[in-house]
């Protein structure tokens, strides 16, 4: 708005509302702005925070189909290597021989 269209609305102002009452209606005016101004700000805040809100639940579904997907890749890794080793010819092993422990005092057998 210009200076003209202020200082118009100003002077019907003046004459619908007198001297008097002009100052209050000019409160209740400001007072009225303000609330509206609050209005709309928490109405930004409210819709800003809604869609963080959406962005952070399709990043988690994103992170947890990763997740999925390496799990899927690590447990097909392990069937692998157990399949190999179930698969694969265990060595021989060579019997050890064990020496004889005599446990009887060799002082009560003299």
């Amino acid at each position: 708005m210009g200076f003209m269209e202020i200082l118009f609305i100003a002077v019907i102002a003046i004459i619908a509302l007198g001297p008097e009452k002009l100052p209050n209606a000019l409160v209740q005016m400001a007072k009225t702005f303000k609330k509206i101004k609050h209005t709309i700000e928490d109405a930004k805040s409210s819709l800003d925070n809604e869609l963080h809100i959406s962005q952070m639940k399709e990043e988690a579904s994103s992170l947890k189909a990763n997740i999925h997907n390496t799990t899927m890749s690590l447990n097909s890794g392990m069937d692998n290597i157990l399949n190999d080793d179930i698969n694969k010819p265990k060595p021989k092993k060579k019997a050890k021989k064990q020496e004889k422990i005599d446990f009887k005092d060799k002082d009560e057998s003299k």
